[in-house]
């Protein structure tokens, strides 16, 4: 009997086990993939405008500043791809030198770009742009952990966008911390700024830790 009873509880120790390298394994390659995604947006961001500058070409004014790859099929039919298999619009690259990041920056805010990169809030401004630029990004996130140090940016600290062949520099004003209900951080002054808005605490997730800057130069 105790025996029969020894032996049911080392098969539940081993499925506990078992199930937890699982659930390890799920997580862990879910960051996998988050990094490659993001990689691939860096470079085909790079490429394209590295293409644009070598033949000099401009951009129509509805364009987007990373447009969706064409290729002609066998058949000859143009099909329209999105880059790296998603159908994230990628318009820029963020830096934040003090916290050693560099990340694609998507249009928008939706559950996809928010796992792959950081995402613009689409009805704000563009970068360099009088205007509130805000951007919004995961922390300590199952798959996105790019905003995981942005309580250790302080003022005065450099914040830089790059997009459409150009590179912002924002110099940080301010850090705080509000509640989720709080939009009145995404309201625009007569300057140019950026906002850049993540969870905290870490893991917790209750408010809004918010970072502002204002735009102090442009190359």
């Amino acid at each position: 009997m105790k025996a029969g009873i020894g032996r049911r509880k080392d098969l539940l120790s081993l499925i506990l086990i078992l199930a937890g390298i699982v659930v390890i394994g799920i997580a862990f390659w879910a960051k996998i993939e988050t990094w490659s995604v993001q990689q691939d947006m860096l470079k085909q961001y790079q490429n394209n405008t590295a293409q644009v500058q070598t033949k000099d070409l401009e951009l129509p004014p509805e364009s987007p500043a990373f447009d969706d790859v064409l290729y002609s099929d066998d058949s000859g039919n143009s099909t329209e791809i999105s880059p790296v298999g998603t159908s994230i619009e990628t318009i820029g690259i963020l830096r934040i030198p003090k916290i050693d990041l560099t990340v694609a920056l998507g249009e928008g805010t939706d559950k996809e770009t928010l796992k792959y990169s950081v995402g613009h809030f689409s009805k704000t401004v563009n970068p360099g742009e009088i205007g509130n630029f805000s951007v919004i990004g995961h922390r300590s996130y199952t798959y996105a952990e790019f905003f995981n140090r942005l309580d250790e940016i302080e003022k005065g600290d450099l914040i830089m966008v790059e997009s459409e062949k150009q590179t912002y520099t924002y110099t940080v004003t301010e850090k705080f911390v509000v509640e989720p209900e709080d939009t009145w951080v995404l309201d625009s002054g007569d300057d140019a700024e950026i906002t850049l808005i993540t969870c905290t605490p870490i893991r917790i997730a209750t408010h809004r830790l918010i970072v502002k800057g204002i735009l102090t130069a442009t190359e």
